[in-house]
């Protein structure tokens, strides 16, 4: 038992009318997969609404584990689902409401009102925008949304491993409903977050998983991209096609270039006389190889 599913069986144990249920994101499955897990588990899409029928079945998904389930059950649910959808998992919820009904709840809370006054989907359960709505519970709709949630578990970016950061709810199942969730022009640039991370982990997943990277999930790539941006800016990397440059190459073939000497100087040309990182790598190495 890894350390997180004994988090998670703990917490159920003294509390025999709360369920497990989890989030996947439908869209990081293949079609086949996706009929699978639909099949296998009780699942309800959380786009029920006519205006989001091209994204349903492709966009976040509540699942539980049968209604007869007991500890082990849910356990074993626990275990099962996360071999079955791996990456595409976004959050575990441990809830006293029925998940039907939970559900029905956090669907209310996929669209919200923007600063402009206009609606938006709001993509509430992922690793961005969780914590930055669960740190705003002041701004209206927001507490309604977590009050029957006793815990919530999202993926934390994490450079190594899939790790689960833990958040705390109400544990109220008998407030349903959610009121219209309105986000001022702090929390809007707050889930706006760094689109670059989320570009270049997307781009990573193939690659690195042809250069046989062991624990190659989204959180793990997005903790990756971070950590690499944030080194790139350390040493004075400051164009966008120099970060990504370094990213990339890092990530890749970071065991071979760290501290060696063509690296060091394309990253002192780049930085200091303005050539492009790959550019200034690429023309040490045809030296080196000439």
């Amino acid at each position: 038992m890894t350390p997180f599913a004994e988090g998670i069986v703990n917490e159920l144990r003294p509390l025999p009318t709360h369920r497990l249920t989890a989030i996947v994101e439908m869209a990081r499955l293949e079609a086949a997969a996706r009929q699978h897990v639909i099949e296998r588990y009780a699942g309800w899409p959380l786009l029920p609404q006519p205006e989001f029928a091209h994204l349903r079945d492709v966009g976040p998904w509540l699942f539980a584990a049968s209604s007869e389930s007991c500890l082990q059950g849910q356990y074993d649910f626990h275990c099962d689902l996360t071999e079955c959808t791996s990456d595409a998992i976004c959050g575990w919820l441990i809830s006293a409401l029925p998940p039907p009904d939970l559900a029905e709840h956090l669907s209310q809370a996929t669209v919200a009102q923007g600063p402009d006054g206009a609606t938006y989907l709001l993509r509430f359960h992922t690793e961005l925008a969780f914590p930055v709505l669960h740190a705003r519970r002041d701004l209206p709709g927001i507490a309604d949304w977590l009050a029957p949630i006793r815990s919530w578990w999202v993926v934390s970016p994490h450079p190594e491993r899939k790790a689960w950061r833990h958040f705390a709810g109400y544990d109220k199942p008998s407030l349903r409903g959610v009121s219209t969730i309105e986000l001022d022009a702090s929390c809007w640039k707050a889930l706006a977050g760094d689109p670059l991370s989320y570009r270049l982990a997307d781009q990573l997943l193939e690659p690195l998983t042809r250069s046989g990277m062991h624990e190659n999930c989204h959180g793990t790539r997005l903790g990756l991209v971070r950590e690499l941006l944030a080194q790139a800016h350390r040493l004075g990397l400051s164009r966008q096609s120099d970060k990504i440059d370094y990213v990339t190459l890092m990530a890749l073939q970071g065991k071979s270039l760290q501290g060696s000497p063509i690296w060091n100087e394309a990253l002192q040309e780049a930085r200091d006389q303005g050539r492009p990182l790959a550019q200034a790598l690429q023309l040490r190495m045809r030296k080196k190889g000439a």
